[in-house]
């Protein structure tokens, strides 16, 4: 959980978190295992099959070295670079952005994903937004179901929830987010910020 009151005007870096990595490397282990291992009783016993004994012995050694194997791989992954940071000029996620998107270019921060899946936050874009910006959320977001948007998954990062980080967001967009047009206003007319298109509530 972030404090909001130390953090409101500060450059925040988040980085991967470790465990889901060394999960996920685990994970990829035991799949890759068993494509091994049919492939070792296709071509050793065809139809028939091995014996049980004969499949565990070769199954447990390769489901061991192949989870080992990826468990050295993500050990050598570096881990300690920031992928998402977050600051009073905008959002940036330097592995796959060039540069950062300013809030004044976000016009909305909202959760996607739905019937038990991982949440992931969508910064959703302005239609006014740059061809060469526009560029860069789309290959951030590795084509996201949701257009023009970053899609940001924060189960992949280290000590922080999907709530904290959606309110974190939503504040700096909301303080952050206003244009010079939007914060002088037509003659006459209210001022609108940010946070009357975000849902925001004061």
């Amino acid at each position: 959980m972030i404090d909001s009151a130390s953090s409101e005007h500060a450059e925040l870096k988040f980085f991967h978190s470790v465990r889901v990595f060394y999960v996920l490397a685990v994970a990829c282990g035991i799949v890759l295992s068993y494509c091994l291992f049919q492939l070792v009783e296709i071509v050793f016993a065809g139809r028939e099959g091995l014996a049980p004994l004969t499949r565990a012995v070769i199954l447990i050694p390769l489901v061991v070295g192949c989870s080992s194997f990826a468990i050295f791989c993500t050990s050598r992954m570096n881990l300690q670079k920031a992928v998402l940071i977050i600051s009073a000029d905008g959002i940036w996620m330097p592995a796959t952005m060039p540069q950062l998107l300013p809030w004044t270019s976000v016009s909305q921060i909202t959760l996607v994903g739905e019937y038990g899946s991982l949440k992931n936050i969508a910064v959703i874009s302005r239609g006014s937004l740059d061809p060469e910006t526009h560029s860069q959320v789309t290959k951030a977001s590795h084509g996201g179901s949701v257009p023009q948007s970053l899609v940001i998954s924060p189960a992949l990062l280290r000590n922080i929830k999907t709530d904290d980080l959606l309110a974190l967001m939503k504040r700096y967009h909301k303080k952050f987010g206003s244009t010079p047009d939007e914060d002088s206003g037509p003659p006459g007319q209210p001022t609108f910020h940010s946070s009357s298109w975000t849902g925001i509530e004061e």
